[in-house]
């Protein structure tokens, strides 16, 4: 696959409100939404450090860290960040990037799907299936032929909605605290 020049066009997707969903869009985030995917990929940081604090660190300045981070991806051209609303109002995100191949992992390049997060309070309203399938859809504009992730080994919840959704497991990764016993 070749390097993409230009941020990829993401048309927003609404599913309009039933008799028991609310409005929700999906759209490509603009730096104006930075603050929110930072503060939902700081959700992230801590849902994963409850799962493994061995395995996932929060670093120091790690808030400030992550808003300079997202700054650039938003507006970088080979990620992508989308945004979910529900009612207007921020409730989660996604972020794709385009990654080189890479001798050490013995991997192609690909899009990965680094981070998609979706607030509790509206999780079970298809915000989440929107989120993931416009990923998808956004992994694919960035020219790739795969989609890669990963998923923590305690989040059943997600392991189950990537499986439904196609996923299929490529690798394990494992560790072991070598300063156990």
């Amino acid at each position: 696959m070749g390097m993409v020049d230009t941020v990829p066009f993401f048309q927003p997707i609404q599913c309009k409100k039933s008799m028991n969903k609310p409005n929700i869009t999906i759209r490509q985030a603009n730096i104006a939404d930075h603050q929110g995917v930072t503060n939902y990929a700081m959700q992230l940081v801590h849902q994963h450090q409850n799962f493994n604090p061995f395995r996932f660190v929060e670093f120091e300045n790690h808030e400030q860290q992550i808003f300079d981070f997202f700054a650039a991806q938003i507006t970088n051209p080979k990620a992508v960040v989308l945004v979910v609303e529900v009612e207007n109002k921020i409730v989660g995100y996604s972020f794709l990037c385009l990654e080189e191949s890479s001798l050490v992992d013995i991997a192609g390049e690909a899009v990965w799907l680094h981070d998609i997060y979706i607030d509790e309070s509206v999780r079970g309203m298809g915000a989440g299936k929107l989120l993931l399938d416009a990923s998808i859809d956004a992994a694919k504009n960035l020219g790739s032929q795969v989609l890669m992730l990963q998923v923590a080994a305690q989040n059943e919840f997600a392991k189950k909605l990537f499986e439904a959704n196609g996923f299929k497991v490529a690798t394990y990764e494992m560790m072991m605290n070598l300063s156990e016993g």
